[in-house]
């Protein structure tokens, strides 16, 4: 009894880890953005994927298509469009609840940030360039590269992805490993900033170390990415609606989404209260920074 607990506990220590996550909000006007997705053990993945796929080649032409969120709430009118077209409300209900169970049942956890577009870009130049990954020249704190103090995305993207390493089981030796759906215009900075990111010297060498890989799979051949999609989305329109309604509850579907959130439920909508902490705090790592060159 004791050394199967014992190489159980071991098991469960060393598993090299997988985060999957996806967008909403990139498109120009967008209110807000959003970069959301999962992240778990390889054994939980290829069990959640053997189940999404089960249950996608069940429907006529979903097999190589996969799910897409927009799509699928999408509208023509009062009629469903794409793949769903002529679909019965019965029929997506069911669809979706089973596609929501094969997330919840299985051990990968979601994790979600989101930025209100016109808070970030009315913060000052040099405050978006050291949040989306500029480079300071430590002798005179000039830009070395400027960042991308025009894209909000790659905020939520580098929050999720550091978020996601420390609340996983990753290691220095078994580190968690990324596959992101975005369009390819983004691919390059993105992994430009995941570059940065590894050797920035602002965060701590020991979160570092369980950054692993980072890689731009198609969405239709990857079910991790498709429920990314799906928690993306809902929090998409959820932080759309909490713009404008005060009173705004998170909906049933929400909360089945998020219900393996590890730790405290907090999805985190960046906002100009927060952006005002993030300066203050930024500008201390600054000075240290400096003071250490």
């Amino acid at each position: 009894m004791w050394a199967t607990r014992r190489w159980m506990e071991m098991e469960n220590r060393f598993v090299m880890m997988e985060g999957y996550f996806d967008e909403s909000g990139i498109h120009d006007g967008a209110k807000v953005c959003i970069v959301a997705g999962y992240y778990g053990g390889q054994a939980a993945w290829r069990k959640f994927e053997n189940e999404w796929n089960a249950i996608l080649s069940e429907y006529s032409g979903l097999a190589d298509y996969g799910f897409h969120a927009k799509e699928f709430f999408g509208r023509n009118g009062e009629k469903r469009v794409g793949k769903y077209k002529g679909w019965s409300d019965e029929q997506a209900r069911t669809f979706l609840n089973r596609l929501v169970q094969a997330i919840v049942r299985n051990r990968i956890f979601p994790i979600g940030y989101g930025v209100v577009v016109e808070d970030f870009l009315a913060l000052p130049l040099v405050s978006r360039q050291w949040l989306t990954g500029a480079k300071f020249r430590k002798s005179d704190g000039k830009v070395v590269t400027s960042g991308c103090p025009s894209k909000s995305y790659y905020l939520p993207f580098n929050f999720c992805m550091l978020k996601s390493a420390k609340l996983s089981n990753a290691n220095s030796v078994d580190k968690i490993h990324f596959f992101v759906g975005l369009d390819r215009s983004f691919h390059e900075y993105a992994s430009d900033l995941y570059k940065h990111t590894l050797v920035d010297d602002r965060l701590e060498e020991s979160h570092r170390d369980l950054l692993g890989t980072i890689a731009y799979p198609l969405s239709k051949d990857t079910p991790g990415i498709q429920a990314a999609d799906l928690l993306a989305y809902r929090l998409y329109r959820g932080a759309k609606d909490a713009l404008s309604n005060p009173n705004y509850a998170p909906s049933p579907l929400m909360l089945k989404l998020l219900k393996n959130w590890k730790g405290t439920l907090s999805f985190r909508l960046m906002n100009s209260v927060l952006f005002a902490q993030m300066e203050t705090e930024g500008k201390a790592a600054y000075e240290r920074m400096m003071k250490g060159a």
